[in-house]
């Protein structure tokens, strides 16, 4: 899986290269749940991403298509108290240590699929997935924490890698001359390991990855001409709107004497708004 990943993304990125891209910024939200990062409750903050993006692309006019996006993702650090903390290991009164958690990483998917609607208005298109997944949560100790917690509970990163496949649902409709709307959704099974070596966190794992989204397309520059037999659409565009992703890992194991719980799962999603420019041939 992990094969098919790299090449599909990489072949995503070359043909995106000559064909066209949208790039994408976004501001939103994040949340991590697990119980292995030391707390109950939710980490979750504001968060920034980057993208390179290609949303639905016909190849030589056909119903085939492809389309790909690769995501860098960087949040803002939020702070809480690790109430998982075994106190028998340091039985001060009173103390709680509190720790800070940042997320970033990559994410990225290409999609390979067919159109069962196409007119010159929209489309809506099928298709298989296949994605890498490589975020990471970094840890930080507040400075009130004693020697104990810093030396069971180190500022470290917790890594995340899964590879997906799935299928996506794709589609678009040109409401008013160079306005179009467009929507898309994601589905996918995953599977990896979460890695951590200096809080005792290392598993292979399986799950589920969602994500949706849409937005509006505002056309620059819209023209049809032809290259010899092959059709070309030189088009330039701006899109405003909305993406929700959702990664999901089970039983993730923790093996670290300083917190109670031995094994949850883990679960980041984020929302954003974006806002992009692109081009397309």
């Amino acid at each position: 899986m992990r094969k098919i990943s790299i090449i599909l993304i990489s072949a995503a990125v070359f043909a995106g290269s000559g064909y066209g891209a949208e790039f994408r910024f976004g501001k939103g939200s994040f949340s991590v749940e697990s119980n292995i990062l030391g707390t109950s409750q939710k980490i979750e903050d504001s968060i920034t991403t980057y993208s390179l993006v290609e949303e639905h692309k016909n190849i030589f006019g056909s119903r085939l298509f492809y389309s790909y996006n690769i995501t860098y993702l960087s949040s803002s650090k939020e702070q809480k108290a690790i109430d998982l903390y075994n106190t028998a290991i340091d039985p001060t009164p009173g103390y709680q240590p509190v720790m800070e958690y940042e997320l970033q990483g990559l994410d990225a998917q290409v999609d390979i699929g067919l159109d069962i609607l196409k007119n010159e208005n929209g489309y809506l298109g099928i298709s298989g997935l296949a994605g890498i997944s490589l975020p990471y949560i970094k840890n930080y100790n507040s400075d009130n924490n004693n020697n104990t917690t810093t030396g069971y509970l180190p500022d470290s990163k917790t890594k995340i890698k899964t590879y997906r496949l799935g299928i996506s649902l794709k589609t678009a409709y040109r409401i008013y001359l160079r306005i179009e709307l467009f929507g898309f959704a994601s589905y996918a099974y995953q599977t990896g390991n979460v890695k951590n070596d200096a809080w005792g966190i290392d598993s292979s794992v399986n799950g589920t990855y969602l994500t949706a989204g849409g937005g509006v397309k505002l056309y620059l520059v819209d023209r049809k001409v032809k290259l010899w037999i092959i059709p070309l659409s030189p088009k330039l565009y701006l899109t405003l709107g909305y993406k929700y992703d959702r990664w999901t890992v089970n039983n993730v194991k923790i093996n670290n004497l300083a917190l109670t719980v031995r094994e949850d799962d883990l679960t980041i999603t984020d929302s954003y708004a974006f806002t992009g420019i692109g081009y397309s041939f």
